[in-house]
């Protein structure tokens, strides 16, 4: 259930700050779809093909109102923004998905969000620094709560999918080499936390199969050293 919470504070300041960009409500209304379907399959799992189905019919949901990739201006990029968008969806679902890999997924987004937002500004475009910084705000509680290092199968696909939309809202319209940027900027950031976390994973089992590590017999404390004694 964690991602309805994260997905309520993410729409709170949207929705409270009114935000002049029209895209950012179809983002929301299809992250919203997103995070229900993890709730569902968090309750009762789902397969894959459905879970696929629904997140396709959002993200075709944003294209249809205007929102897509322009790399040719031409019918391809829509089929093409649903595919990455749904990519990067799971994408953070599955980082988000090894226990392992600790707060990879949290950390991963909370950086793209951050990035996000700052270019935005950057740009002169603080309309589309609402959603990113928004999601940001909502990560942080998240880790504040402190209710595990996971965000869970709700909240890990919605936190992808407001990235991919947010990403595709700030390049579209751009120059071609402005858009692989901003569409390389969540997969190299989510690919980035992986490598990190298999790392760290490799190292701390490295050092739980040394056998010069073996866990050493505790000491005596003062109550033992004094029935030996007596006894």
């Amino acid at each position: 259930m964690r991602g309805v919470a994260i997905a309520a504070i993410t729409t709170a300041p949207v929705a409270a700050s009114g935000s002049a960009d029209w895209r950012v409500a179809p983002i929301l209304l299809a992250a919203w779809a997103v995070a229900v379907l993890g709730v569902i399959d968090e309750i009762s799992p789902l397969p894959a093909l459905t879970r696929l189905s629904v997140q396709s019919l959002a993200a075709g949901g944003i294209v249809l109102c205007g929102l897509q990739i322009t790399l040719t201006g031409e019918l391809p990029d829509g089929p093409v923004t649903v595919m990455w968008t749904v990519a990067v969806t799971n994408g953070f679902a599955l980082l988000d998905r090894f226990d392992r890999f600790d707060r990879a997924a949290v950390s991963a987004a909370a950086v793209t969000a951050a990035c996000l937002a700052c270019a935005a500004l950057a740009s002169s475009q603080p309309a589309h620094a609402v959603l990113p910084g928004a999601l940001l705000a909502a990560l942080a509680c998240a880790c504040l709560a402190g209710r595990g290092s996971r965000l869970g199968p709700s909240a890990s696909p919605f936190t992808g999918f407001v990235l991919a939309a947010a990403a595709t809202a700030l390049t579209c319209g751009r120059g071609s080499g402005t858009i692989v940027a901003g569409l390389l900027l969540p997969t190299s950031i989510a690919i980035a936390g992986a490598a990190w976390a298999a790392r760290r994973g490799a190292v701390r089992d490295r050092r739980r199969s040394a056998p010069g590590l073996a866990q050493r017999s505790p000491r005596p404390n003062a109550k033992t050293l004094s029935r030996r004694t007596s006894s």
